[in-house]
């Protein structure tokens, strides 16, 4: 088996934003997982590829649709 590289990207905040941004991350194809605690929410959204500049293309994407949902938030 060859090369793997991996990035994890995490988020806190409410409920609310959460479900957007959790919703644009799954729509780009990653691995998200979401958890609530004292009223906050953290996702914790999991890229990997077996090429790191090809990791480095989708972190890049992933930051893209994320910050273009929660400027849609308002």
């Amino acid at each position: 088996m060859g090369e793997m590289h991996a990035m994890e990207v995490r988020w806190s905040g409410s409920s609310e934003v959460a479900e957007v941004l959790k919703a644009a991350a799954e729509g780009h194809g990653v691995d998200v997982a979401a958890e609530t605690s004292s009223g906050t929410t953290t996702l914790r959204i999991s890229v990997s590829d077996t090429d790191l500049q090809a990791l480095r293309d989708r972190v890049d994407a992933l930051l893209v649709v994320l910050s273009a949902a929660e400027e849609a938030l308002g």
